[in-house]
């Protein structure tokens, strides 16, 4: 009498091999991931950041001057209404945060006219440096992308 059994299923090795090459994969796949996500978050943001200063550009041109604060920096900057999309201004930023207007700033480290803030960002500092390796010189004290307050501020620089 001859038994023969029929094979149904895949054995304990042939299942830990694909577990194996997916956990390869995996690990190759995810640091990549992060960086072309970094970069679209990163170019989002430059993008924000170009079409709002030109924006303020054209309100100087034809006002003289930039907007003025306003002391809750949660608003949206005065005057602005027709240079730009209070709807777009509103939103949360790809790096975090909210948008924010600072017209003139003079302090021990820095004197700018104009600069588009973030507040209450919510990258890195490292990847801030690649953000602004990207715009500038990847310096985030100095230039046209500035952190301050301990990460907590982003400055985009119209004028220094």
């Amino acid at each position: 009498m001859k038994v023969t059994r029929a094979q149904k299923g895949f054995t304990l090795i042939e299942i830990m091999v694909v577990v194996t090459l997916i956990g390869i994969l995996a690990s190759l796949a995810i640091p990549a991931f992060k960086v072309v996500a970094l970069r679209a978050r990163g170019t989002a943001f430059i993008n924000d950041a170009r079409v709002f200063s030109e924006a303020f550009y054209r309100y100087a041109q034809e006002n003289g001057k930039f907007p003025r604060n306003q002391r809750n920096r949660d608003r949206f900057p005065p005057g602005m209404e027709g240079y730009l999309s209070e709807e777009t201004w509103q939103r949360t930023t790809p790096l975090g945060g909210r948008y924010s207007w600072d017209d003139v700033r003079r302090s021990r480290n820095s004197a700018h006219r104009g600069a588009i803030m973030i507040l209450k960002g919510t990258v890195k500092m490292r990847e801030m440096r690649m953000i602004d390796a990207w715009l500038d010189d990847g310096d985030t004290t100095t230039g046209v992308l500035q952190v301050r307050s301990g990460g907590s501020r982003v400055y985009y620089m119209l004028e220094n």
